[in-house]
């Protein structure tokens, strides 16, 4: 059960001590300058037991550190990429402020100036709020793991993420880059500007994944560059794992490719000078960017040939479930969010082509025709 009881302290001083027994049956004890304060703290107390978040208060003192070293190394699931990248994240931007900090001392002011830090120091919006993630999937874990009540990564102001402007290249474009890059990779840019499908994958994709019959390219892996070591993974998705169709001519061009430069070891189609695979940071210094600044010109990343590839679909009246299936998108909203002003124009072309109401069309003949339908069907002439 628990009590109350007066405490006088040697100085003099007296306050009053709530006493009470965890679920475990532990005794634990708490001094409040009032009898008042005592009593609320035990209603709060023994309502948490009742209905199960009852928090012991001595477990929120793990150092938030010792818990990160912990909590993330049950993270599964994740890409050697995404692992490494988060590593990063936490040993860079949120140990140095929180590893020592007892979990259950972080309030939301703690959080909040961490981030009007960040904002101060000049890290991008971007970076900042991946640190913030990081650190409020830790505390989430926390809850979880009974040692705080309810995590401090809540309501906290962010900075605002920009939009990247995008570059939608027009299938003349296309080919001025393609022609002015060097002759090895011309191929990978126009399968890219022509699929949708991301540099990981492209340069992942080997002759068993390539069916030119079927007119077909399977997603399956992608590759990554890890502190200087390559590596296969699997897409970033489930829904990133798809097989995409190809244009009926871009067989000749990989086949042409295949021609030209044989596949690497491991059967790659698209490789290095010396047969490997490519690594990306080395593919955009040395042959990306000259091509880019000889042909198209500044800024054009090759993750906009991506989009490109969204704006030439949606150009030919392409259903945004279609283009979120290439894409390997989750959901259609993804598409409707990044690129739903390039469905401006279209927008205007669905409107002309309704008619007034006072014209006849032949909307008005089927709606006709199934009312009629309808009423015979009921027995009525």
């Amino acid at each position: 059960m628990a009590s109350i009881r007066k405490v006088v302290h040697r100085t003099g001083r007296t306050s009053w001590q709530a006493r009470w027994r965890d679920p475990t049956g532990s005794q634990h004890s708490k001094n409040f300058p009032r009898r008042v304060d005592a009593e609320r703290f035990l209603v709060t107390v023994e309502a948490r037991k009742l209905d199960g978040s009852y928090i012991d208060p001595h477990a929120g003192r793990i150092r938030l550190g010792d818990f990160a070293e912990q909590t993330t190394a049950g993270w599964v699931n994740r890409r050697d990429s995404t692992k490494a990248r988060d590593e990063s994240y936490l040993r860079s931007l949120v140990l140095p402020v929180f590893a020592a900090m007892p979990i259950g001392s972080i309030g939301f002011y703690d959080v909040q100036e961490w981030i009007t830090d960040l904002v101060a120091d000049g890290y991008a919006p971007a970076t900042i709020r991946h640190a913030y993630q990081l650190l409020g999937r830790i505390c989430n874990d926390a809850v979880t793991a009974g040692f705080i009540a309810r995590t401090p990564c809540r309501d906290v102001n962010l900075p605002k993420i920009h939009d990247t402007e995008k570059r939608f290249l027009s299938p003349t474009e296309i080919g001025n880059l393609a022609d002015t890059i060097h002759p090895r990779y011309r191929a990978l840019v126009i399968t890219a500007a022509y699929t949708g499908c991301r540099i990981g994958e492209l340069i992942a994709l080997d002759i068993d994944r390539y069916e030119p019959d079927k007119r077909i390219i399977r997603i399956e892996r992608s590759l990554a560059e890890v502190r200087g070591h390559l590596r296969f993974g699997p897409p970033e998705t489930a829904a990133a794992r798809r097989a995409v169709s190809i244009p009926a001519w871009l067989p000749k061009v990989i086949d042409q490719h295949l021609d030209d430069y044989s596949p690497g070891p491991d059967g790659l189609i698209f490789t290095a000078p010396e047969g490997g695979p490519i690594r990306r940071n080395a593919f955009r210094s040395r042959v990306w960017l000259p091509a880019v600044a000889d042909s198209v010109g500044q800024p054009m990343r090759f993750h906009d040939l991506r989009h490109s590839h969204v704006a030439l679909l949606i150009a030919e009246g392409a259903h945004p479930a279609v283009i979120a299936s290439r894409l390997g998108h989750t959901s259609v909203k993804t598409v409707l969010d990044v690129y739903g002003h390039l469905y401006e124009g279209l927008d205007r072309n669905a409107a002309d082509t309704l008619s007034p109401p006072w014209d006849p069309s032949d909307v008005d003949a089927l709606w006709s025709r199934r009312t009629r339908n309808k009423d015979q069907g009921r027995g009525l002439n």
